[in-house]
C-alpha cells in the first residue's frame, strides 16, 4: 500500500502503532515481531526507503519524519504510538521534536545521539565493505556485525541460506552510503529537551553497531523516559529477543501511570 509518498503495510486491529525499522533483516524477517504486536494494535509498518514519487528519496531524518507526518495525515491518524529501531530512532526523534502532537508514546531501540568516534568508524567500515564485498560476503559481514555470535550459531543454517539468497537481491553500495551518511549527519543532542512524550529506551549490552552508551544518554536527556537494558541481543534486538521485547513494549504502552 502507499500513502502520498511513503509505502506502508498494516496488520492487526486496535490503536495505531507505527513501526520505523532499519533495512537490515534477520533470517525470520519481520513477521514474528509484527504478528505479536498486531495482537493488540493496528500495526503500520512504514517503508521509509521506498516512495512512489519519481524524486530521489531524501534520507535526512527530519525529511523522513515529514514523510511520516504526511502518511499519518493521509490515513487520518491524528496521533499514534511509535516503535523505532536503529535508523528509525533518528526518524522518531526528529518527529517527536518537530511534530510532537503525532506521538502519544515513543519506543526507541538502539538509538544514537551523534556520530562519535566509534559510530563514525563503524559506519565508514560498512560503506567500504558495501563497495568491496560481493553480495554474499556483504551479507555475512553485516550479519556478524548486527547479530551476537550465539544467535548466529543457533540459526547457522538460516544465516547461510540468507547469504546464499543475497545474490538474487544484490545490495546497492550507493544507496547504503546515502543512508549511512544520513545517520552520521544526524545529531539528536539539541532535540532531547523538547521531547515531552513518555519514552522507553532499550538497548542490548552487546550491540556492536550502536552501543548501549547511546541509549543511556538518550534516556538521561529525555525528561519522561525509562531505560531498559538487555544483557544480550546485539543490534537486532527485535529479532533476537522478540518475545521479551514485545512484552516490555506492551508493558510500557499499556501503562496508565506516568513513568517515575
Amino acid at each position: 500500500m502507499t500513502g502520498n509518498t511513503m509505502h506502508y503495510e498494516t496488520a492487526g486491529a486496535g490503536a495505531p502503532l507505527v513501526l520505523l525499522l532499519p533495512q537490515s533483516l534477520g533470517p525470520a524477517g519481520r513477521g514474528p515481531l509484527i504478528d505479536r504486536l498486531a495482537l493488540q494494535r493496528t500495526v503500520i509498518l512504514c517503508d521509509w526507503r521506498q516512495s512512489k514519487s519519481t524524486s530521489p528519496i531524501d534520507f535526512r531524518m527530519d525529511a523522513l519524519a515529514d514523510n511520516v507526518v504526511q502518511l499519518l495525515d493521509n490515513l487520518d491518524i491524528p496521533q499514534a504510538e511509535f516503535v523505532c529501531h536503529s535508523t528509525g530512532c533518528g526518524i522518531g526523534l526528529a518527529l517527536a521534536a518537530g511534530h510532537p502532537k503525532y506521538i502519544s508514546k515513543l519506543v526507541l531501540t538502539a538509538p544514537w545521539t551523534h556520530a562519535d568516534t566509534h559510530l563514525s568508524r563503524i559506519q565508514e567500515l560498512r560503506k567500504s565493505a558495501a563497495f568491496l564485498l560481493n553480495s554474499e560476503q556483504y551479507s555475512i559481514f553485516n550479519s556478524a556485525l548486527l547479530f551476537p555470535p550465539d544467535f548466529r550459531r543457533t540459526h547457522e543454517t538460516a544465516f547461510e541460506k540468507m547469504a546464499d539468497q543475497s545474490v538474487l537481491r544484490p545490495h546497492d553500495p550507493d544507496s547504503i552510503t546515502q543512508r549511512l551518511d544520513a545517520i552520521l549527519d544526524f545529531d539528536a543532542r539539541s532535540l532531547f529537551k523538547s521531547i515531552e512524550c513518555p519514552t522507553l529506551v532499550l538497548a542490548a549490552r552487546d550491540d556492536q553497531l550502536m552501543p548501549y552508551w547511546f541509549a543511556v544518554e538518550v534516556a538521561k536527556q529525555i525528561a519522561d523516559s525509562e531505560y531498559l537494558e538487555f544483557n544480550t541481543g546485539g543490534h537486532m534486538l527485535l529479532d533476537t529477543q522478540t518475545e521479551k521485547f514485545v512484552f516490555e513494549v506492551f508493558r510500557f504502552l499499556n501503562a496508565t501511570d506516568e513513568i517515575d
